[in-house]
């Protein structure tokens, strides 16, 4: 076989199929928002929706795998959500209510 069919055998593919593209398409707003409203309600807490997140950074690094989130629902309560940081994709997140004042 000459190199000229090899090569347009290999690149038809290429060329004739769709681009694949690697990179997650970023979520439309208010996804995340809806995720966790659904966690919260999941764990027995009343939570129709969630109007803002707020993002707990912690400086020690071995917190980093923990990722803490303080979900503030629209009926004023307040939910500390977190995963355990022991890995594997099907741990469940630890929710805890929060007092309102904090």
């Amino acid at each position: 076989m000459s190199r000229r069919p090899r090569l347009a055998l290999v690149l038809s593919p290429l060329v004739i199929g769709p681009p694949i593209g690697f990179a997650q398409a970023p979520s439309p707003p208010g996804v995340h928002e809806r995720e966790l409203a659904q966690i919260i309600r999941q764990a027995g807490y009343d939570c129709r929706e969630v109007e803002r997140i707020e993002v707990k950074v912690s400086p020690d690094p071995a917190f980093d795998s923990l990722r803490p989130e303080v979900a503030i629902c629209k009926n004023g309560k307040k939910f500390l959500v977190t995963n355990s940081g022991r890995g594997g994709g099907n741990t469940r997140p630890i929710v805890r209510p929060l007092p309102a004042d904090v």
